[in-house]
């Protein structure tokens, strides 16, 4: 086999399997998945297989330094992962949050009392 087509094959394989990684992750934290899925598509056009590499690890750390910091968990609703401090799902858009409707803030989905007041008086959903 050609070592030209070998690389080409290697690139392809590099950006792909960071592409999926950084949609899943990027979109899940609602964190700019457009741009941070087209970042690695460059790296296939780079003059050399080094070049490549490299690019894809430059990528990978400054993405993982700068997305949001925190655990995910699973929509409700649609059940996909999805970033702890967000009150809607950025799949299927609806709210993951209850409201509390005696200190107006958010309170995780399943809590039948408002940690931060003690009221039970949550928005339904």
């Amino acid at each position: 086999m050609n070592p030209t087509v070998v690389s080409i094959i290697i690139k392809v394989l590099l950006a792909a399997g960071l592409v999926f990684f950084l949609y899943k992750d990027a979109r899940a934290r609602d964190f700019s998945w457009l741009m941070w899925t087209f970042v690695p598509v460059i790296s296939i056009f780079l003059p050399n297989l080094a070049t490549t590499i490299f690019m894809v690890i430059i990528v990978l750390v400054i993405y993982l330094l700068s997305r949001p910091k925190g655990d995910l968990y699973k929509c409700p609703h649609c059940g996909k992962k999805i970033h702890n401090i967000l009150a809607f799902c950025p799949f299927c858009r609806k709210s993951v949050k209850k409201e509390c409707l005696r200190c107006h803030d958010t309170v995780d989905w399943d809590d039948e009392r408002c940690p931060h007041c003690g009221s039970m008086n949550l928005t339904k959903f």
